[in-house]
């Protein structure tokens, strides 16, 4: 079994699209308060959800990623990519938070109500490298993949699957330095 991550498809889309290239989570419901954890996945699938309110929970400019799914999602996923994590950090001050909105597509409401959920208040922020696949992997869903929570297993191999990284190693490096020059390196 291989760890997928689940986020919004909106977000899952701007991240396959290179655009934005980290996750801020306080974790799900399922977890309890203060109970995600990111130390055992290195690499992960994206796993795209359909949370009804995804679109008013992120930022306009984020309508371009709000795709329709090309499969019926109560039956169905279609993986079309994976990640490694370059950095993980919890940050615990809004001010830093705060000072990553130009990095992502949520709105500043919805990432200081996950802020605020988290106890003690903060988030997890992961700086990731997003691979799209050559060939899109369709799953059908199981009643183990459900619920709010952030992390699933699959039985998808990320070795068994040709892909390619989202950004080029320049690229991903530029996106790198600038996040760096907002915040200081994520360890």
């Amino acid at each position: 079994m291989f760890p997928a991550f689940k986020e919004w498809q909106v977000i899952v889309e701007a991240l396959g699209s290179g655009e934005q290239v980290l996750i801020l989570r306080k974790g799900g419901i399922a977890e309890g308060l203060g109970g995600f954890d990111a130390a055992h996945a290195g690499r992960f699938w994206l796993f795209p959800t359909h949370f009804h309110a995804q679109r008013e929970k992120t930022k306009p400019s984020a309508a371009k990623f709000g795709v329709s799914p090309s499969v019926d999602s109560t039956t169905t996923l279609t993986l079309h990519y994976f990640a490694d994590i370059v950095r993980h950090r919890f940050i615990e001050r809004w001010e830093d938070v705060a000072g990553l909105n130009t990095f992502h597509f949520w709105t500043e409401t919805t990432i200081r109500e996950k802020f605020d959920w988290s106890r003690p208040p903060g988030l997890h922020c992961m700086v990731i490298r997003v691979h799209r696949l050559h060939r899109p992997v369709t799953l059908p869903i199981t009643p183990m993949m459900s619920g709010c929570k952030s992390w699933i297993d699959l039985p998808v191999s990320f070795d068994a699957q040709q892909a390619s990284p989202v950004l080029d190693d320049d690229a991903f490096a530029a996106r790198l330095k600038q996040l760096t020059l907002i915040f200081p390196p994520l360890s």
